[in-house]
This record gives structure tokens, sequence and C-alpha cells, in this order.
């Protein structure tokens, strides 16, 4: 049997090592890799970020806005950097911006946020389970005491054990400050739940049978219901009005037609078994989260985000979008990185402070494309934006 090619300079993360990967590769593969192998940053900036680093795919990045914001945190008008190869999303969210903003612009508001990790502890019976249970409840003050020297970001503000016979979840809710906080989390819970194993085991004499780190029920980097109703990382909410002139003038239908269409998106959201009703909210999360550098794994849950549009009684449009679980940072993780950090310091929310900006903005901007995508739907015109903006064939 031939023994498998091992890659150079594991676990390095030196330019020297980067250049050795890059020529193992070559050779091995015969790829010349001229453009993945170009970088712009220091191969060391990533050390927190990528393991193995040969180099980097650029990704065009478009402009949309200005986006009037009316927010708690976000005040004025923003500009979107929108990371993204789908063509007509950065024209479609530009049109969106363009209406809200004539219109005075989009409500925001965000609501908070909450991190969880909920591990898995097995006992022997019910009866041990119960106890166990209580026991975590109670420790709640002494494993609140014991996050503070672990993290500078981290707060925990609850634990909820839940129970499925014999074994039981605990709930470890913490607030993160102004860092997405899934890593800082997974560590922290840990930690307490190793404490949690030797503290019961004192009490009571019990043992876990297994424990395991998570199981599934913090729903990470999964869709929800869970995380629809009660939430995960940031909640935001944003509304607008707009008048029967404006969406006539900007997006070139009624809102009678865009509500009528969104009555129709309802009906089949509801067939396919979707959670929260949104035209294509992901479009715009994806693209913001690539440019500012947030987990772009996490688009998945934090596209879950609940639209609701009526009829006023002038004839005008409202339109309303909560986005439940939007795992965002302006700290850790991605951010720091150069071209990243540029688009943060774009929107004006570099570092601390900035979260709550961040997704007021977000949810400003997926707002605005949800009204140009149902105007698109409602004038017939979706197909061929696309045909003129997004097919990828010569002339």
């Amino acid at each position: 049997m031939k023994v498998p090619s091992r890659l150079p300079a594991k676990g390095e993360y030196s330019e020297v090592a980067r250049q050795a990967r890059l020529e193992f590769l070559r050779s091995e593969t015969g790829v010349a890799l001229d453009c993945v192998g170009t970088i712009s940053f220091d191969s060391e900036r990533v050390i927190h970020n990528t393991e193995a680093l040969i180099g980097s795919v650029e990704v065009p990045v478009g402009i949309a806005g200005p986006l009037k914001i009316n927010g708690l945190f976000a005040l004025g008008e923003f500009y979107a950097p929108l990371a993204t190869t789908e063509g007509a999303l950065v024209a479609s969210v530009s049109r969106g911006a363009a209406a809200l903003t004539l219109a005075g612009g989009v409500n925001a508001a965000f609501l908070g946020q909450r991190m969880m990790r909920v591990p898995y502890f097995e006992l022997q019976t019910l009866c041990e389970a119960l106890r166990f249970r209580a026991f975590v409840i109670d420790q709640l003050p002494s494993l609140q005491a014991q996050v503070k020297p672990l993290t500078q970001h981290g707060t925990l503000i609850a634990v909820e054990p839940q129970l499925i016979g014999r074994i039981v979840h605990v709930h470890f809710m913490f607030e993160t400050g102004d860092a997405a906080g899934q890593n800082m989390v997974t560590t922290i819970t840990w930690v307490l739940s190793q404490w949690l194993r030797v503290q019961f085991h004192l009490h009571t004499g019990h043992v876990i049978k297994h424990f395991m780190i998570e199981s599934n029920l913090s729903s990470d980097k999964k869709a929800s219901f869970q995380s629809f109703i009660q939430g995960r990382g940031c909640r935001v909410v944003a509304d607008c009005v707009l008048s029967e002139a404006v969406v006539r003038q900007v997006l070139r239908t009624t809102p009678q037609g865009i509500v009528r269409c969104y009555q129709r998106g309802v009906s089949g959201a509801i067939a396919a078994g979707m959670l929260g009703i949104n035209f294509n909210i992901a479009n715009a999360i994806a693209a913001l989260f690539t440019a500012t550098g947030q987990d772009i794994a996490s688009v998945h849950e934090s596209a879950i985000g609940h639209l609701h549009l009526e009829l006023d009684a002038d004839g005008s449009l409202y339109a309303a979008l909560v986005l439940p679980s939007l795992i965002i940072g302006t700290v850790g993780g991605g951010t720091g990185l150069p071209q990243q950090r540029e688009c943060l310091d774009l929107l004006g929310c570099a570092g601390m402070g900035g979260k709550s900006k961040l997704a007021e903005i977000i949810a400003g901007f997926c707002l605005g494309l949800e009204i140009s995508l149902g105007a698109a739907l409602a004038a017939d015109e979706f197909a061929s934006a696309h045909e003129k903006l997004g097919r990828n064939r010569p002339s």
C-alpha cells in the first residue's frame, strides 16, 4: 500500500511554511496556484483563523446604498460592502435602500443578545437526573463567579436544565459583548461542566455516566424553531412605511402588488415547512458576513428572519423584519483581518461598541433587499433582472 504524501509544515503559520505548502501542492497536483497563492496580509495574521494556510480567494465587493437608518445605535446614512459573486444582488439591495431612504429611512432596534452551549449529561436513573437538575439550578451563582476570570466579553446569565429521561441537557446562556462568542462559550461551558461533574459527585456520591460538550440542542450553525422563537445571537427588528408614490417611482409597482406577492409567498412557505417568512435575506446576510469577517457558516441560522407586510389605511406599504438569531461580532474571529476590518470601518462598526450598530445596519439592508425583491416579483421583473445582470454568458 502506498503511503500517502504528507502536507509539510503542519502547525506552522509563517510565510516560509506557507510557501512550502504551495510548492508541495504544485508538485503533487501540477496546478500553478498563482492566483490563490497571492495574499495581501501577513501569513501570521491568520494564526487564530486558518490552519495550513496556502493563500486566499478574492471575492468581489460591491457597494450598496446609501440607506438612511433611524436606529437606536445606527443613525444616519450608510453604505454596505457586499462580498458576492451573484449578479443583481448589489443592484437590488441598492434599489431597496433608495426606496427606504426616499421614504424617510428604515427604523431599526437592537433588542438583545444571547449565545448558548448545551452540553449532554447522562445519569444512571431518572431520579439521579432530577437531583442533577436541581443541583445545577442551585449552583448558578457559583458558576457565574467562575466565568469572570475566563473572559473579558462573556457573562453567564442563566442555566436551564432540560430533561429527556435520565439525560439532562443544560442550556448555558451567555451574553458575549461585542464578540460573536461561539468559541468563547464552548471553552467556558466545558470548564463549568467539569466543575459540575466533580461537585455533583462530592455532594451526592452520584457519577455522571456520559458527558458530551454538545449534542445539537444549541442549534449551532443549524436552523431550528428554538433559534427562531427564543433567539440565538442578536435579536434585531426593522420596519418602514413606503407611500404608494415612492413604491411607484422607485420600485415600478404598487404596494398592493407587493403585498399580494408576499401573501402568495406565505402560502408557499407554509407548504414547504419554512422557518419564518422572507423572500431571500440570506443573500444580503451572506454578502455582509463575508465582507466583515463573520463566521460564514452561521448564515444558515442567521437567515431565519420573519418578514411582515401589510397595507395601511392610506394605501401605503408597511414592512417589518425580525432577525431573531443574527450571529455577529465586531471583535475576534475574522473581524481583525485587514480587508474585513476596513469594511467594518466603512460601516463605523469596527471594534468595541460596534455589535449593536452592525446588527441594526444588517437588518436595515436586509429589509431593503426584501422590499426590492418583492417588487421585482410583483412587476414580473425578477427573471429579466437576473438575465440582464446575473447570467454568466457572452453579450
